[in-house]
């Protein structure tokens, strides 16, 4: 039976309760405002009810003339960002972004924002101290992502008719040109950094090599948990990752990209690895007792975990790290450096790109293409040289 709301209900002496439609949240379920009030007859309360109502529809109505920046960002985060389930840590790094461009553009109304106000704020982009280092200034990577968040922003207010035109659009995208300034070992300095390794504990050993061999994220390899692997086909399925949100602390999301979902095989080597460290896991469980946080059932444990079983934080494998190469003479490398190593010696070594762009978990080869250019100049370099000594000795043959 379809139930009919009252949107004035008697409640007590000269008290009603006073109910008003609202639309629908984001998942399709009516919202209703109540409110008690205390009036001594029925006319009164229908009375108070339609200036209730109206004062509801007031605050609900958008009048993009009187709209600032500050405060369509706000109404687009709702809007948008959070029906279309933005990863909350996207969400962060979008705030911290529009931390700058609340400062110099917040305040303007959007219909009124012009592509001069939008140059202006670029250049002086360029003198802005970064929050973590003030004596260095933004880096041109970091201003494009102003300029890009900007035109998101003014794109879905023109979408929305709340603008006639984006601004952004009539100002050229600061340069800017990837670098992967990834420090990479070496051959030398490779078989030191796993000569090393072999000294370390087994819970870092097992997390560098893993991250080495497989091209994880750090926080992929933090989002393992037993049952992701299958020691018997001997594969890996990478489908969360472990992000620090500040001011929200850990969380479990699902990967990167719908490609960063991905199926990779393990080695005999890791393999055994992971064997020894399971058994050890088991045991270390069975002696912590009651004192165990993580789940009861194994398979059900991450990987790498604190002591007492909770995740590990992904900041501990930096700080690991750091630790490790300084205590062995190593360039300082982080642990997204290793997943560079993973594909950059995968290309040297000849493998195509789709394989590549498949362990690595990006969207296509275009983008292995992209972050990796640099390699594959070098190997284009030496497939050059290869192709010039073939011709070279088929004239000698055919000489001889």
């Amino acid at each position: 039976m379809r139930c009919f709301y009252m949107p004035v209900q008697k409640r007590g002496k000269n008290s009603w309760l006073i109910t008003i439609n609202n639309g629908s949240d984001r998942f399709g379920n009516r919202v209703r405002i109540t409110k008690t009030i205390h009036v001594n007859s029925y006319s009164e309360a229908i009375r108070q009810e339609r200036i209730f109502a109206g004062k509801v529809a007031e605050k609900n109505q958008v009048n993009p003339n009187n709209m600032t920046l500050n405060e369509f960002y706000k109404y687009w985060k709702e809007h948008y960002l959070k029906i279309q389930k933005k990863q909350d840590k996207t969400i962060f790094s979008y705030d911290e972004q529009f931390t700058r461009i609340n400062a110099a553009l917040g305040h303007k109304p959007i219909d009124k924002i012009q592509p001069k106000h939008i140059l202006m704020f670029l250049e002086q982009l360029k003198n802005c101290p970064r929050l973590d280092n003030p004596n260095s200034t933004l880096s041109d990577n970091t201003i494009r992502k102003h300029y890009t968040l900007l035109h998101l922003i003014l794109k879905k207010a023109t979408q929305w008719q709340f603008i006639l035109q984006n601004p952004v659009e009539n100002v050229d995208p600061p340069k800017y040109k990837y670098n992967n300034d990834k420090i990479i070992l070496n051959r030398e300095e490779l078989g030191r950094f796993l000569i090393a390794l072999k000294d370390e504990d087994i819970k870092h050993k097992l997390w560098a090599l893993l991250c080495l061999n497989l091209g994880l994220r750090r926080g992929e390899a933090i989002g393992l948990q037993w049952k992701d692997v299958d020691l018997e086909r001997k594969v890996v399925h990478i489908k969360k990752t472990i992000q620090y949100i500040p001011r929200q602390g850990l969380k479990v999301k699902p990967p990167k990209t719908e490609s960063s979902n991905r199926i990779l095989a393990l080695s005999n080597s890791l393999i055994e690895l992971l064997k020894l460290y399971k058994n050890i896991k088991i045991q270390h469980q069975k002696k912590l007792l009651n004192k165990w946080q993580g789940a009861k059932n194994i398979e059900d444990n991450f990987i790498f975990t604190t002591f007492y079983g909770n995740i590990s934080h992904p900041d501990s494998m930096n700080i690991w790290l750091r630790k490790f190469v300084k205590k062995n003479n190593l360039p300082p490398i982080s642990p997204h450096s290793l997943r560079h190593m993973t594909a950059t010696y995968l290309i040297n070594a000849g493998v195509d790109l789709v394989t590549v762009a498949g362990v690595m978990g990006h969207v296509n080869s275009t983008t292995t293409q992209i972050v990796y250019a640099h390699v594959l100049q070098k190997s284009q370099n030496k497939t050059a040289q290869i192709m010039d000594n073939i011709l070279n000795e088929s004239i000698s043959n055919i000489l001889d």
